[in-house]
């Protein structure tokens, strides 16, 4: 297995075990941006870090490898966290969606948010306020499923791993490994 592929298994597992850690100690389970940016900086390091101990081994190579070379560390830990995360929300932590969706629940009760509603969205003017409630409340769960969030974070996560890959082979080619 090459060493990007591994540098990208690994990182995944350690964000994978962070997760799990937050959860056993109730740290951060009910805000995500704490694991995002921990997510971001793992995928990001692990990226850089493979495509240094690659660019350092090779004595030729063009940006088009040095971005796949990246991509093979982004690719594996994508699909990890991913896969990862439909079971961390469908089985692991189903509480966190059900907590977000009971939010929202309560939230519509109040009619000035119904009015909002209304006001803010033209589709939503000639509608009555359980129509309203029941549109708003099928929308937020199928946006709190864990096939939702997969695969939002299936695509979020490439994308960040696609342009992460190429800012830093740019980055490597321009100013760390100069010719």
């Amino acid at each position: 297995m090459k060493l990007p592929v591994k540098v990208g298994i690994g990182a995944a597992i350690l964000w994978i075990v962070l997760k799990m850690l937050g959860l056993a100690i109730n740290f951060s389970v009910d805000d995500i941006k704490f694991f995002v940016f921990i997510n971001m900086f793992l995928l990001t390091a692990a990226i850089a870090f493979s495509l240094y101990k690659v660019k350092r081994k090779e004595v030729e190579s063009n940006l088009l490898n040095d971005i796949k070379n990246g991509m093979l560390a982004g690719v594996p830990y994508t699909l990890i966290v991913s896969v990862f995360l439909y079971f961390y929300y469908e089985k692991i932590y189903p509480e966190f969606n059900d907590k977000k969706i009971q939010e929202i629940e309560l939230k519509l009760k109040d009619p000035k948010v119904i009015k909002e509603i209304q006001t803010s969205n033209p589709a939503m003017e000639n509608k009555n306020p359980q129509e309203i409630k029941r549109e708003v409340m099928a929308n937020t769960r199928s946006m709190y499923s864990a096939k939702f969030t997969m695969i939002i974070t299936l695509l979020a996560l490439m994308v960040y791993s696609t342009l992460n890959s190429m800012v830093i082979a740019i980055i490597y080619r321009r100013v760390v490994f100069r010719n």
